[in-house]
């Protein structure tokens, strides 16, 4: 009969087995089940894998926090890490001290090629995640030996279930903007609003069209879409101009813009304010604010707006307004605002010199683009106006 195998044994000492060891003759030949409970196994394989998914989620942490520098993220992790320390204060902490020993760790050793090379933030986060569910697997799994089991194991399969669905839709976040945004064009000239209502094909080849044409900006506005639409459209727009020059936003809604595939937010005055808004979505998206004097076009500045709009300049075909701000206010910004600023507002090819006699070379319009006979032509018709 074979004899228990002793604690941390030295399997290259330990004797090997002869065929008429291989198998117990019959259930009585069986070593009878030892008692788990205090077990210092347990609690050394509850340590180790402790430690093991308290450092997945720090990794996943630091890297959502100082690389991506997504807030939502980092805040999402950190919750989970303590959740995790709930957990473990359940245990006796001395227990899984005193079961620690690296020293005779038997898996030390026993790396793969793969891990001694990472070929971005995302593969980095995906090993993290691996080693973060798994661990908790054996959490769950190691602490049904343990006479605490009933109270802590109930709380290891909720973190692990709850670990499931934030790290998978990290993964998701993190793969779709993954590579820091081209930061917005200092030599942006044509600003385009488009909305949401035309059907998916037709959308996105329009987008590539107009792309083409030399659209700088184009920004993804539709009051009455859902957030599940915003993302689906400005996710075609990002695909449509992935080989153009044509960087893509979305108005006003902050949980579209860490979603989609954009590369900046447009917020209005009343918004959130550019501080809250680079507090959600980090320095990886540009945030532009629409202005309609010139203290909220300095205070825009002065919070660090990547660009500002200005307006309304004329009577617009799309958007009613109680006031116009008029081109006497595109002469105040080009005198005292040194940040990109975009006269917004009825522009036309017709009007247009009237803003750039007013010292602003930069237009964002809408009707005057998709109400045309043939678009792209108007699109290269005030680049070339704005570029003159």
């Amino acid at each position: 009969m074979l004899s228990a195998v002793p604690h941390r044994v030295n399997y290259k000492q330990a004797a090997p087995m002869n065929d008429s060891d291989s198998e117990p003759k019959n259930q009585a030949d069986l070593p009878p089940p030892q008692s788990v409970h205090g077990d210092e196994d347990a609690y050394r394989v509850m340590d180790a894998n402790t430690n093991r998914a308290a450092e997945g989620l720090r990794t996943i942490e630091d890297v959502a926090r100082l690389v991506f520098e997504d807030q939502q993220a980092s805040q999402a992790i950190k919750d989970l890490r303590h959740r995790l320390t709930e957990a473990t204060q359940c245990l006796e902490g001395a227990r899984l001290l005193s079961a620690r020993s690296a020293a005779t760790d038997a898996g030390t050793g026993n790396d793969t090629a793969g891990e001694a090379t990472r070929n971005s933030w995302n593969d980095i986060v995906a090993a993290a995640s691996g080693r973060v569910t798994q661990s908790l697997r054996t959490l769950e799994e190691t602490s049904k030996l343990l006479p605490v089991g009933i109270q802590v194991v109930p709380l290891y399969k909720s973190l692990r279930y709850r670990a499931y669905d934030v790290l998978a839709n990290l993964q998701l976040r993190f793969d779709s903007k993954g590579l820091p945004t081209k930061g917005f064009p200092a030599d942006a000239r044509l600003y385009v609003l488009i909305d949401c209502q035309r059907e998916p094909t037709e959308f996105a080849a329009y987008v590539r069209s107009i792309g083409e044409a030399g659209v700088d900006v184009l920004q993804i506005r539709d009051k009455s879409a859902e957030a599940d639409k915003l993302i689906r459209y400005a996710d075609l727009a990002a695909d449509a101009t992935a080989d153009v020059a044509t960087q893509i936003a979305v108005n006003d809604r902050v949980d579209v813009a860490l979603t989609a595939q954009v590369d900046g937010i447009h917020v209005g005055q009343e918004d959130l304010s550019i501080d809250q808004t680079r507090c959600l979505v980090g320095t990886r998206r540009w945030v532009g604010v629409s202005t309609h004097n010139l203290r909220q076009a300095k205070a825009a500045e002065s919070a660090g707006a990547d660009y500002i709009g200005c307006g309304p300049t004329f009577p617009s075909a799309t958007k009613d307004f109680e006031a116009f701000a008029g081109p006497e206010f595109l002469r105040q910004v080009a005198e005292h605002i040194t940040v990109p600023a975009f006269a917004i507002g009825g522009i036309t090819v017709e009007n247009v010199g009237e803003v750039i006699d007013c010292g602003i070379r930069r237009i964002a319009v809408s009707n005057v683009v998709h109400s045309a006979r043939n678009p792209t032509e108007v699109v290269a018709t005030l680049r070339a106006k704005l570029s003159g």
